[in-house]
This record gives C-alpha cells, sequence and structure tokens, in this order.
C-alpha cells in the first residue's frame, strides 16, 4: 500500500520535473583598440563596447518550460552589452530581464507567446556563442535584439514557417507611443543545403525625429551550406522612414556577406565583409555631412578549448566617408580593434 502510494506521487512530479530545463552563459573579453583612442567605450558597435581592458560582454542564466500545450522561458542578464543596449528603458532595472514569457498551444502546429523574447530581425544572434563571427554585423547592431509583445508562430509544413508580431515598438519593451507596431518572419528550407528567411517591421516610431514617423523594414537571409566544411551567410536589409515634416520619405539600406570554414571539430575562421548606408541618418546619427556610410571587415577565429569553453578571437576594421572614429589627436575615417573572448555554456 505505502509503495502504490509513494509511486502515485512521485511518478506525476517525475514527469513534471522532466519538463524543466536550465542554462547559462557566460561570455568574458579583452579588446584593444588601434586608434589609440583616449575613451575606453567604443562608437557605433554594441558588442564589444570596453577597449583595452578586460570585462563582461554578456552573462546570463535561464529557466525554461516546456509542457505539451504550455511552454515559458524566464532569462536574466547583466554585462556591458546589456548596459549599452538597454539605454532607453524605463524603469532601468526591466534591462535584467532577458526573456520573460509565457506560451500556450493552439493547434498542433500553432503556438502563441506574451511578453519579452529576442528580436526576430537579422541573420545573427543576440548571444555570441551562436554566430558566426564573435562581434556582431553593423546590421544587427541597428535592429532590435529584443521585443515585447505578442508572438504567433505556425508551422505551415516541414520546410515553412512563419510568425507574425505584435509589438511595443523597435527594441523597447515599455511603449513610447499610443500605436502598436507590427512584424512578419516567413522561413523556408529549399533543400537540407540552403534556406532563405524574411523578416519586416512596420509601425510608428520616433527614434531620431521627436515624433512617431511611420518606419518600415525589410531583411532578406540566405544561408546555404556550400560543403561539409564550408558555410554562407548573406543577408540584405532596407528601411524607410517618413520625414519629420511628412513631405517625403528617406531610405537607408545594409547588407553583409560571412563566409566560415570548419578547419576540424573544434576549429573554424570566418571572414565578414559589409557595409551600412544611413546617408539621412534615420537609423544611425553621425551629425557629419554624409551620415552613417561604413565599409567594414573582419577576420574570426573560433576554438573549443573544452566541453562547452570556447576561445574566440576576431580583428575587425572600418572605414567611413566622413571622420566619425575616435583617435588620441581627434576623428579619423577608419577604425581597428581586435577581440578575444573566452565563453562558457552551462
Amino acid at each position: 500500500m505505502r509503495r502504490s502510494l509513494v509511486a502515485f506521487l512521485f511518478i506525476p512530479s517525475a514527469a513534471f520535473a522532466q519538463n524543466w530545463s536550465f542554462g547559462g552563459f557566460v561570455d568574458a573579453y579583452y579588446g584593444h583598440s588601434f586608434n589609440q583612442s583616449k575613451k575606453f567605450e567604443r562608437s557605433f558597435t554594441t558588442q564589444p563596447i570596453r577597449m583595452n581592458e578586460a570585462n563582461i560582454n554578456l552573462a546570463f542564466g535561464e529557466v525554461k518550460f516546456d509542457a505539451e500545450n504550455f511552454r515559458g522561458k524566464l532569462a536574466v542578464q547583466g554585462g556591458n552589452s546589456v548596459s549599452r543596449n538597454y539605454l532607453g528603458e524605463s524603469p532601468p532595472d526591466i534591462k535584467a530581464l532577458q526573456e520573460a514569457y509565457v506560451g500556450f498551444k493552439l493547434s498542433e502546429r500553432t503556438w502563441v507567446d506574451m511578453g519579452i523574447y529576442l528580436g526576430h530581425i537579422g541573420m545573427e544572434s543576440w548571444i555570441s556563442r551562436d554566430n558566426y563571427t564573435y562581434t556582431r554585423s553593423l546590421q544587427l547592431d541597428y535592429v532590435p535584439y529584443y521585443a515585447s509583445g505578442i508572438r504567433l508562430e505556425h508551422q505551415i509544413d516541414s520546410s515553412q514557417k512563419v510568425q507574425f508580431h505584435i509589438l511595443n515598438g523597435w527594441q523597447n519593451i515599455t511603449k513610447r507611443n499610443s500605436a502598436k507596431d507590427f512584424g512578419f518572419q516567413y522561413l523556408k528550407k529549399i533543400n537540407s543545403k540552403f534556406q532563405f528567411t524574411y523578416n519586416n517591421f512596420l509601425g510608428d516610431e520616433e527614434l531620431v525625429s521627436s515624433k512617431p514617423r511611420f518606419r518600415s523594414y525589410h531583411d532578406f537571409i540566405l544561408h546555404l551550406e556550400l560543403s561539409p566544411r564550408w558555410d554562407l551567410l548573406t543577408s540584405f536589409d532596407i528601411g524607410h522612414q517618413s520625414t519629420q515634416e511628412r513631405s517625403g520619405v528617406v531610405l537607408w539600406f545594409a547588407t553583409s556577406t560571412v563566409a566560415r570554414y570548419k578547419i576540424n571539430e573544434k576549429e573554424a575562421v570566418a571572414l565578414r565583409v559589409e557595409y551600412y548606408n544611413d546617408r539621412h541618418e534615420a537609423n544611425v546619427v553621425t551629425n557629419t555631412h554624409h551620415g552613417f556610410q561604413v565599409f567594414s571587415s573582419s577576420v574570426n577565429y573560433d576554438r573549443e578549448l573544452y566541453h562547452r569553453l570556447k576561445w574566440r578571437t576576431e580583428l575587425r576594421g572600418f572605414q567611413s566617408k566622413d571622420k566619425i572614429y575616435p583617435k588620441a589627436s581627434g576623428l579619423s575615417l577608419t577604425d581597428m580593434f581586435l577581440v578575444t573572448s573566452l565563453s562558457v555554456s552551462l
């Protein structure tokens, strides 16, 4: 009788416990700027931020719950990248929430989630371990890393998936105006080696202007597995913003391509080239004649030292049309830095 009672109590508890999972990530880095600027904090990129010192780029811990008909996630975070990307949030302590959402299953192929979650735009992740290069491309530095709202996800079939988003804004948790914004994603696996993704954002924003103006953003991504060792990731983005006087629009665009070569199971190298053109300063403010028009390239080396422990090093350079990068003697058209990182995944 006692054994039957223990089994009755234990088995449901054990099954419930199996739905929980825990994880974490710590990314420590050291960056060196070749411009020898007196400023320790970089301009125009969000990862890495601090130069000529060791620091924490991102650290987080997470707990997830996955059941047959509902799910949830809570992840708390800290680090330099968090401080930079959440500057506009109020109250400030909300930046500690990387993700906090709950969801339920509407049908066999459809889920709805509500809360705070990572942004849907871009070919790279907020979390460095998931990317081909340690630093993010300029495209990703200027699109929402995170979002707050409602996400509807539907698996059309084994090769196609769509998402619909009702959002509080362009990378903000707390709403800044009365209008709601919208996002969409379509992902298509054309075959086992070729994947296409389209993301967009539509809504009224007041990023550069003092009043809300209609903004649209479109992101096109191709991912190709050229061989067992070669991968190619390329993206083209274009944005549109109504002008302050509502008499026209301004456009900006960006493109990036990353090629990765797997040397062996523990080592890989990646090369990235990119260009960002926001001459009207709709998305990136420089207060210069030509706005933000920048070429960039980088080379990245990864090595898995032990299981879950990774060493990454990247050399990255920039060439701008105007002098926007700090130097010891003023401003420069060029910038270059070297960053090395040790990260552990839990």
